[in-house]
């Protein structure tokens, strides 16, 4: 009975031991991997780069479970965050967007090469109007990565991810409880992304009532049969405003029509007026060809004349014939200039015409590039018009020395505003912190949505420390502004970067600094204001 125990405790001993020997050479090898994967990944992200550090030197240390886990708990924050940035750098363009979410779905093999040439359909979008197929295309591969052929219904995480289109503006990962349906998660992110990509399109105002009608059926989430159907309605919506930029151009088409015929009209009545011009010159010269004629015929009568009485009878019916000669050269020289008064009349009538039509134009185009460049929600100019003016002020401040700080303001925690008191209530908060920011501004400085729930001062004149004390100000002006949605009171605080030009700066590379800076602030614990120092 003793040697069975034995030989039972010897075997279960070797068995623990071969067993740790597995452990350990799967320790080592995982060890191995994450070394070869930390190196792989250097270079993509500063923070990245410092997560990916500490985990080799963890890792060389020979770090217990608990330690290792800790670091690579910052790992994965940083990718999450490297991952955000990417996704807030084409939250307002919405191409870029659209490419974003396209390539973080985890597709079935056989619909890869659709969503190949769906994404390349995307980047060769100069604008919105060329977008409306390849999102009808977009909503049909969904469908048919939804369909039981394709892999059975409730898809939603296998095909939408852990990304699933969820909101990226106040960068901050999504954290899903465990245990939480998937289903019941990811149709509310793909309809956050549905909003984020409205709010990308910069639609015009008058199409705003079904955008935001849109918005709130989007707001609630979207079930899997929703998604194709939303994304359908997103595409005719770009429809409707093509049909309407199509209008507006058959309009101005029809005008400048219009504007060629009478045109062509004045051409022939100034061409009338030179006739009328010709035929009066040679009226004159035929009358003054007349009157020397009879003149040389009264000089001849008075040479040959034989007595006064027959030289007085010859001058007499030569002045009669001169003076019938003008009267018939002043009534037709009458009858031409009534003509070329009337003919005059219309054509100021014409020009008149013209005038007016012309300034309706003008005045019709001056509302249409007014509402190109505001945005429709908090009236504020837009991405577009700030793309304009930042090129402007670029100019401005290198060709007089003057400096000029950029500063690219967020709002913190925007969706959770969101997800706790929905979409109005977001739009609110938006609204309140326009008009806050856009008080505390000054004349010459130029506020824009720049996209989501981000915004962008441009501060001409103004150098860095005078930025951060305008900045600072309305900063804590806007943590004072809480506001009541339903009979809740809800906080806004908001994070805010600043930059200054520098010699070597290009709009481009002044908003990036001043976005890094934004981040700091984000890192720094929100409600607060960082600059990239020169």
């Amino acid at each position: 009975m003793a040697d069975d125990w034995k030989q039972k405790y010897l075997a279960n001993l070797d068995r623990q031991e071969r067993a740790e020997a597995a452990w350990q050479a799967t320790e080592t090898l995982l060890r191995q991997g994450l070394t070869r994967v930390a190196l792989a990944a250097q270079g993509v992200d500063e923070r990245l780069d410092r997560e990916l550090d500490a985990l080799r030197q963890a890792i060389r240390s020979g770090a217990d479970t608990g330690q290792l886990e800790q670091v690579i708990e910052g790992v994965a924050d940083a990718v999450v965050r490297l991952d955000e940035q990417r996704s807030q750098q084409a939250a307002g363009n919405p191409q870029e967007l659209l490419i974003h979410w396209l390539d973080s779905l985890s597709l079935p093999r056989e619909l890869r090469s659709r969503a190949k040439t769906l994404r390349h359909s995307f980047a060769e979008a100069d604008d919105i109007r060329q977008m409306e197929q390849p999102l009808h295309e977009l909503a049909e591969l969904v469908n048919s990565a939804l369909q039981p052929e394709a892999g059975g219904g409730g898809l939603m995480k296998r095909l939408f991810g852990s990304q699933g289109g969820s909101k990226t503006g106040d960068r901050e990962p999504d954290r899903v409880d465990a245990g939480q349906p998937v289903a019941a998660n990811e149709g509310p992110q793909v309809g956050e992304f549905c909003i984020q990509l409205l709010d990308t399109l910069s639609l015009p105002a008058e199409l705003t009532e079904q955008v935001e009608s849109l918005k709130e059926r989007l707001a609630g989430g979207l079930s899997e049969r929703a998604i194709a159907p939303a994304l359908h309605a997103i595409a005719d919506l770009i429809s409707t405003m093509r049909r309407q930029m199509e209008a507006e151009n058959h309009e101005l088409q029809d005008f400048l029509r219009q504007l060629t015929g009478r045109l062509q009209d004045l051409d022939q009545h100034l061409a009338g007026a030179q006739t009328h011009h010709r035929a009066s010159v040679d009226s004159s010269r035929e009358l003054d060809a007349a009157v020397q004629v009879q003149v040389r015929h009264i000089e001849s009568s008075v040479d040959q004349a034989e007595n006064p009485q027959q030289l007085k009878a010859e001058i007499q019916q030569r002045l009669e014939t001169i003076l019938r000669h003008l009267d018939e050269h002043r009534e037709s020289d009458e009858a031409r200039q009534h003509q070329l008064e009337e003919q005059l009349e219309r054509l100021n009538q014409r020009v008149r015409e013209m005038e007016k039509e012309g300034e309706s134009l003008r005045q019709r185009l001056r509302e249409k590039h007014e509402q190109a460049v505001r945005d429709p929600l908090t009236g504020l100019y837009n991405r577009l018009a700030y793309d304009e003016r930042i090129v402007q002020e670029f100019a401005r401040a290198k060709r007089y020395k003057q400096p000029l700080s950029l500063a690219v303001l967020d709002i913190d925690r925007f969706k959770r505003i969101n997800d706790s008191y929905g979409h109005k209530a977001g739009d609110k908060a938006l609204k309140i912190i326009a008009e806050r920011v856009r008080n505390n501004l000054r004349e010459t400085d130029f506020l824009a949505r720049y996209g989501g729930e981000e915004f962008a001062i441009v501060m001409p004149e103004t150098c860095l420390s005078d930025g951060l004390v305008a900045v600072e100000k309305l900063r804590k002006d806007v943590s004072q502004s809480q506001f009541h949605y339903q009979g809740t009171g809800v906080a806004i605080t908001v994070s805010v970067g600043l930059a200054e030009m520098r010699e070597d700066d290009s709009p481009e590379t002044l908003f990036q600094r001043a976005d890094r800076a934004l981040y700091q602030a984000k890192d720094s614990g929100r409600n607060c204001t960082c600059a990239e120092e020169n």
